[in-house]
């Protein structure tokens, strides 16, 4: 093994990616910037990445409202 390759093989980290959240409070209903309406949400449901837009996330992780779980990918 040349000391390229062990040097690249030494700082690879695996990439984290949220793949659900679990909501950390009830949520009775959320409208979405397409106007849609998602919930509702009980505090301790883990929700899909794919359930609700990116935008909404973000609001609610911002918010304290839900907690991401990763998967190294």
């Amino acid at each position: 093994m040349s000391q390229a390759s062990l040097l690249a093989f030494v700082k690879y980290k695996p990439r984290r990616k949220a793949v659900a959240y679990r909501f950390l409070m009830d949520i009775p209903e959320i409208l979405g910037p397409d106007l849609e309406r998602y919930g509702p949400f009980k505090k301790g449901d883990l929700v899909s990445e794919g359930a609700l837009p990116r935008e909404i996330w973000a609001v609610l992780m911002k918010r304290g409202a839900v907690k991401p779980y990763f998967m190294e990918v």
